[in-house]
């Protein structure tokens, strides 16, 4: 019991008015709420009736006497304390966001008035999904009814086929999971379902939720209800880990909980914050078991084992960096609690559990599919760190920023052949699942750029050194605008992506809206000097301001039913509207749009220190140093030398971007 509760909490009720908090009865139907459809609040509604589902149309008791949510208040609102480093508060949730999250910009751009409250009200919607709701707080059913809803065999072969189809995208987790050693355990457990222990039976329960979500025709197969089923299988696995005790944690026990945080990080609540609440236990039940320490610390651990444990904990420490830099927080894994090497790249059929030594790694092809993981992975280590650096609260060295900028550039220009995006016609000759992969490659390395130098955006309007900051951070957000552009295209009917099964990468996606608000910011801070009324504004803002519009218009078009994709439609048609009189666009004739314009890709023909030297960057003898060498260190005094080289004029981005 908190020791406040008898001694100061009533002193302080007494003062207060007594007031009773009532909970928002839900209005629609449980049908409609589960798969986010308009009720008409009949009995049976309107799409219960469609569906054939008329018993699954229930309300809760007393939904006619029910209100309206409280509506929260809009950006401006919201943007009241800032944190020392590069975080924020609202002050009605408390909500901390560090420099990684997309809102985090709003308040270097509370300046511009954004829009009246009324515009971002909350209008009833809430991130808070309802089928993680239903699959939270679950109590632990008996031994005999967690195996009451086990589908039969059939159903259950279709669907651990469908998790471990090499086309069907998952992500990491399929190679979490040694798929004979499972296949072996998954035979006994048909043979005998009763004596199957409690971890294997919450990793099949959260494999069936995942592989549901990811369905394709799933009407035929399951009469409309996939999301039920899928809640339904999410909240029995839920059920049997909370049935083991925490002295009983295996590795299959941390393997279930992983596959749980896809299903829910799939719900797409709030861009990943429906595993905040599971992250952290899943990475000290981790760490417990030893996983953030390399295999070879421990003489009883054998070659198989060791290799798993690996595979394990790089797919944990990929979901846990990922969801803390689009939720804008600290990672739960800093980088100096673990020593746990990659895996190396080998198939499933490598590995034995008999095996002495491991065998030596195979070469990075498509053939061999942990070898995406491994790259991932070499960029979610740099990304770590720079989250690391944006979160820390000692002084931030500008010196650390370009070794971690070196560092991103390493890595990527490390990525495998058969990683790397090309242009689009070449990529409709390939697997969608091969295409989604290349895209998510590219797409986390220039966000780590994106972050990296985005703090350095107003420094850079009057310090040359800062420059390279800026064009790095407004190149890398271009570059993902352009990516927005091409997955929009090509996941309309007929486009590549239009048949992709599984987790994929959406236009609407946290990938894009932090890239859109850096943007707006440059172009805010550019256009905040006086021009002289009717100047013309250089054709690089107007390439940048006509991306943001392209933008925009994506974004609207996907709104939806989804509360983030419309804050960011609004904040953005807000935006561009306030800074739209002060770029003249009215007689500007553009031969081409400007995503066209953007980069196509990082400076990946640059390698090493040429990269950086092009821009006055020279690197030491000593490589834990960087000196910034600017070309216009003697005119810092000459106001025309201060203005952001925002022009471009002159350089070669055919040769420095390979643009097609």
């Amino acid at each position: 019991m908190d020791p406040l509760t008898s001694t100061e909490r009533p002193s302080r009720a007494a003062s207060r008015p007594n007031t009773t908090k009532r909970n928002r009865i839900p209005l629609s139907c449980t049908s409609c709420r589960i798969r986010k459809l308009r009720c008409d609040r009949q009995h049976p509604c309107h799409n219960c009736t469609a569906r054939g589902v008329d018993k699954l149309c229930m309300y809760a008791n007393g939904a006619g006497n029910a209100k309206r949510g409280r509506t929260t208040n809009g950006a401006t609102s919201e943007i009241r304390s800032k944190s020392p480093i590069t975080g924020w508060l609202r002050d009605e949730d408390l909500f901390y966001r560090s420099g990684t999250h997309w809102d985090s910009v709003l308040a270097e751009l509370a300046s511009l008035r954004l829009a009246e409250p009324r515009k971002l009200q909350n209008n009833g919607a809430t991130f808070h999904d309802t089928r993680l709701a239903a699959a939270k707080g679950c109590p632990s059913g008996s031994p005999d009814e967690l195996l009451t809803v086990m589908p039969s065999r059939s159903a259950a072969d279709k669907l651990v086929e469908t998790f471990f189809d090499p086309c069907c995208f998952l992500g990491p987790i399929t190679c979490a999971i040694h798929y004979p050693t499972f296949m072996k355990e998954y035979e006994q457990h048909w043979r005998n379902p009763s004596s199957s222990p409690l971890s294997r039976l919450a990793l099949l329960y959260a494999i069936f939720s995942v592989s549901i979500s990811f369905l394709q025709n799933e009407t035929d197969n399951y009469m409309g209800l996939s999301e039920t089923l899928a809640t339904l299988y999410h909240t029995k696995s839920g059920q049997c880990l909370a049935r083991i005790s925490t002295n009983k944690i295996c590795v299959q026990t941390l393997q279930a909980m992983l596959t749980r945080s896809v299903f829910e990080f799939s719900l797409r609540e709030e861009w990943g914050a429906g595993i905040i609440g599971t992250m952290g236990s899943i990475v000290r039940l981790a760490m417990r078991q030893g996983l953030h320490r390399d295999p070879s610390h421990f003489t009883n651990i054998t070659p198989f084992q060791g290799e798993m444990r690996r595979r394990i904990w790089t797919t944990l420490a990929q979901y846990d960096i990922l969801s803390s830099f689009h939720l804008g927080m600290p990672a739960a894994i800093h980088t100096a609690d673990f020593d746990t090497k990659p895996p190396r790249n080998l198939l499933d059929t490598d590995l034995e559990e008999s095996m002495i030594e491991v065998p030596p790694e195979r070469p990075f092809t498509k053939d061999v599919p942990i070898g995406y993981m491994l790259t991932k992975d070499s960029i979610l280590r740099v990304m770590r760190r720079v989250v690391e650096l944006l979160n820390s609260t000692e002084p931030e060295v500008y010196e650390k920023v370009l070794r971690l900028d070196k560092d991103l550039l390493d890595v990527y220009t490390g990525i495998p052949e058969y990683l790397r995006l090309g242009s689009w016609d070449d990529a409709r000759k390939e697997s969608p699942f091969l295409i989604i992969q290349k895209i998510h490659i590219e797409t986390l390395y220039h966000q780590a750029v994106s972050v990296l130098h985005r703090t350095y955006l107003r420094g850079a309007r009057t310090d040359p050194t800062l420059r390279l900051s800026q064009q790095r951070c407004v190149d890398s957000s271009l570059i993902l605008l352009k990516y927005q552009a091409s997955i929009y295209r090509e996941a309309q009917p007929g486009g590549c992506l239009s048949t992709i099964q599984g987790y994929s990468i959406t236009p609407d996606s946290e990938n894009f809206s932090l890239a859109a608000m850096v943007l707006c910011l440059h172009l805010h801070y550019v256009t905040g000097k006086a021009h002289d009324e009717g100047s013309r504004v250089c054709d690089r803002v107007r390439y940048i301001f006509q991306a943001l519009e392209g933008s925009r218009d994506i974004w609207k078009d996907l709104v939806g039913g989804r509360e983030e994709t419309r804050k960011v439609a609004l904040v953005l048609d807000t935006m561009l509207d306030l800074l739209r009189p002060k770029i003249s666009l009215a007689h500007a004739d553009l031969s081409s749009s400007a995503l066209d314009q953007a980069p196509s890709n990082g400076y990946i023909l640059s390698a090493g220190d040429a990269h950086f030297a092009e821009h006055g960057v020279t690197l030491n003898d000593d490589p834990s140093t960087y000196i910034l060498q600017s070309h216009r260190a003697q005119d810092t005094n000459n106001a025309a030398a201060a203005q952001p080289n925002i022009d471009m004029t002159g350089f070669d981005w055919v040769r420095i971007h390979g643009l097609p």
